[in-house]
């Protein structure tokens, strides 16, 4: 029974292991800058790469930078926030940068296992890949808050720009177990050996 679960337990605890260490690290990063009520740089990092996106689509983009300093409410939450054409856009917290995201796709990959060099370069095509779509994820949030007046902002916030961004993760995973692991070659070939 051990020999036919051994794949399934051993990938769980690598992906547990792999996305807990890297939230732990990741949480306690965050939390330095929280206790100083300021944004984190990689999240204020994606804003300004939001408003060069605004700007390359044509709209005067501006950043607050830790906006929320200058609001009352949610004191606890740290964002910047973006304008486009003198109008707000969106505000930008952590949750919004993609890392949490980028995490579970990277314990799922690493867990999964694959040749060494197929992973050394999924990783990082994958990450770029998370990151732009979650760049435009952020820039059609803005559109709805600018150019439509924020109709429909919050379905599309909690869930049909969210759904496609894990569905865009879905589609990396299908293909990293399916055709670039480079494991699934190996073992096909292993099993015309056996026949």
């Amino acid at each position: 029974m051990w020999k036919e679960f051994k794949p399934t337990i051993l990938f769980l605890i690598k992906f547990i292991s792999i996305y807990l260490v890297g939230s732990g690290l990741y949480g306690y990063y965050i939390s330095n800058y929280d206790l100083q009520e300021k944004l984190d740089p990689i999240t204020r990092w994606v804003t300004y790469q939001c408003a060069g996106t605004a700007g390359m689509f044509g709209y005067d983009s501006e950043v607050v930078q830790n906006d929320h300093l200058a609001r009352e409410e949610n004191a606890e939450q740290t964002y910047d926030s973006l304008w486009l054409d003198r109008t707000y856009a969106i505000s930008v917290e952590e949750g919004c940068n993609g890392i949490n995201i980028m995490i579970l796709f990277v314990a799922f990959v690493i867990g999964f296992g694959g040749k060494f060099l197929n992973t050394l370069l999924f990783i990082p095509a994958g990450l770029l890949f998370i990151h732009f779509a979650n760049l435009g994820r952020l820039m059609l949030l803005s559109v709805l808050n600018v150019d439509f007046d924020g109709k429909g902002f919050h379905f599309f916030h909690k869930y049909g720009f969210t759904a496609v961004l894990y569905l865009a993760i879905l589609i990396l995973w299908y293909f990293w177990v399916m055709h670039w692991n480079g494991k699934s070659r190996s073992l096909a070939k292993k099993s015309e050996k056996d026949a």
